[in-house]
């Protein structure tokens, strides 16, 4: 038997997988951080009672940092972002001081991204960490005159071991974050990432006295695509449309794809005149280049667009609902037209 689910129906599916690998992603790093901590807090315990502490950070004179200080950075970093180029300048900090290394460096496709100490001309230890969106990781420490004892070469590679589940966790944490909000198809951002950032240019515009539009978009006839051309056509003149939405914003604003041939723009700043402005040369664009659909066929297409100022009082919907009431009336006038609302004018 086969079960038909309504588009809510397969968005609320998806968010809730999205939202279980997230869960699993922080877990995952959480439960590295504590094992790092564990194992840092009794390496510290026994260092503590073989040595005294010193300086071994460049261009400083205070005594060495405690271990336990650099782990709460650690736990900061982690709680602060998963972005692997914040975490990485901790993790060679925790690795350099919990083993007693005079510097320590982290190496990505061979250019060094950061450095804690004193760095001499070879390292005695290098430690993969992985694969991070610089490249190829390697954490290299350096021991100084004195070396390091098997102990502590075991306990790095088993920190570093870690260092690398840890990131590893934060770049899967990025994957499934980006996944939660932006629409696959055309890398713009999806319907909850919209609203959400809908609310939040609200509460900005109503606190600065700024202005703020939205424009709906929809293509016109988009069905007679998929009828004539195949949905693979269809798809195409969707990630089409994107790129062209995308030449035409600004990085403030926010351009989405809110469900099939829709989409949404978010303008701070902009008000309704200039918003309107903006959709015309989108429209016009559109409308005198064919779009190509596979190899040797190209489809001519135009857009409706409909635009709506934020007024005192109005909620995120009732917004959303004043430029649709624009879309509508722009459809209504004969489509691949620009139409803002009743009170815009």
């Amino acid at each position: 038997m086969m079960v038909l689910l309504d588009p809510a129906s397969v968005e609320g599916l998806v968010a809730a997988v999205n939202g279980t690998m997230l869960v699993l992603a922080i877990a995952g790093t959480l439960a590295t951080l504590g094992l790092l901590i564990w194992s840092l807090r009794t390496a510290s315990a026994e260092r503590a009672r073989e040595r005294p502490r010193r300086d071994r950070r460049k261009g400083s004179l205070s005594d060495r940092r405690d271990p336990r200080e650099a782990l709460a950075l650690v736990g900061d970093a982690l709680a602060a972002t998963h972005n692997p180029r914040v975490l990485l300048p901790v993790i060679l900090e925790v690795i350099t001081e919990s083993t007693g290394a005079s510097g320590g460096q982290i190496v990505a496709s061979g250019r060094e991204v950061s450095w804690i100490g004193t760095v001499g001309d070879a390292p005695t230890l290098s430690l993969p960490l992985g694969y991070t969106a610089d490249g190829d990781t390697t954490l290299l420490l350096h021991s100084g005159d004195n070396g390091f004892s098997t102990e502590t070469k075991e306990l790095a590679e088993w920190l570093a071991s870690q260092a690398a589940v840890a990131l590893e966790n934060a770049r899967l944490h990025a994957v499934v974050q980006h996944q939660a909000i932006t629409d696959d198809l055309t890398g713009l951002v999806n319907r909850r990432r919209f609203m959400d950032a809908l609310q939040a240019e609200i509460e900005r515009a109503r606190k600065f006295g700024s202005p703020l539009t939205v424009v709906l978009t929809d293509l016109d006839d988009f069905k007679r695509v998929n009828d004539d051309h195949g949905h693979h056509a269809g798809d195409d003149v969707l990630r089409a449309f994107a790129r062209l939405v995308r030449s035409h914003v600004r990085d403030v604003d926010v351009p989405s794809r809110i469900g099939g041939e829709e989409f949404a723009i978010l303008l701070p700043e902009t008000a309704s005149a200039d918003a309107a402005s903006v959709a015309e040369r989108m429209r016009h664009s559109l409308s005198v280049v064919p779009v190509p659909v596979g190899e040797h066929e190209s489809v001519q297409m135009t857009s409706s667009f409909g635009v709506a100022e934020l007024h005192d009082g109005q909620s995120g919907d009732d917004l959303m609902r004043a430029a649709d009431t624009a879309l509508y009336a722009a459809k209504a006038a004969g489509k691949n037209c620009v139409a803002t609302g009743a009170n815009e004018n």
